[in-house]
């Protein structure tokens, strides 16, 4: 129940990092963490939610902090 309450207060923000780190496509991403291109497509369009083990792989790939991975759909970051 919680977790659809987060869902729908949360989108991730993974490609608009990924380009502001300058890793170009999905599959540079996919290389750097192991995360399947198609799973990442998935997050980036919000298809599935972006869980904290994808997350934490993401961050640390991209240089950025969790918190930077979402965004409230309110317009708040997420903090």
């Amino acid at each position: 129940m919680l977790l659809k309450k987060v869902r729908k207060r949360y989108k991730n923000r993974v490609k608009q990092c990924r380009l502001k780190a300058l890793v170009e496509t999905q599959a540079d991403l996919a290389k750097l963490t192991g995360i399947s291109r198609s799973t990442l497509n998935n997050i980036e369009n919000n298809k599935i939610f972006l869980s904290s083990y994808y997350g934490l792989l993401i961050a640390e790939a991209l240089g950025c902090s969790l918190s930077d991975l979402y965004e409230r759909k309110d317009g708040g970051n997420g903090n």
